[in-house]
C-alpha cells in the first residue's frame, strides 16, 4: 500500500486536515473575531505580513 504523503503534494494533504477538522468543534466568535483582525491588518499589511494576508484571501475567496 502507498503512503498518503507519496500520493499527494504537502499542501493539499495539509489543507485536507485542516478542513477535515469538523466546524461544529470550533469556538465560531473568536474565527470571526480573528478574520475581521486580519481584514485590519491586510488593508495595509507590513511588509512581515504579507505572506499571512495571502493565505487570508485565499482562505475568504474560498468560502
Amino acid at each position: 500500500m502507498r503512503r498518503i504523503a507519496a500520493l499527494l503534494p504537502l499542501p493539499l494533504a495539509v489543507g485536507g486536515l485542516v478542513f477535515g477538522v469538523p466546524l461544529a468543534g470550533l469556538p465560531m466568535s473568536e474565527l470571526q473575531a480573528l478574520n475581521r483582525e486580519l481584514g485590519r491588518l491586510c488593508r495595509r499589511p507590513p511588509p512581515e505580513a504579507l505572506t499571512v494576508c495571502r493565505i487570508h484571501a485565499r482562505l475568504v475567496r474560498s468560502i
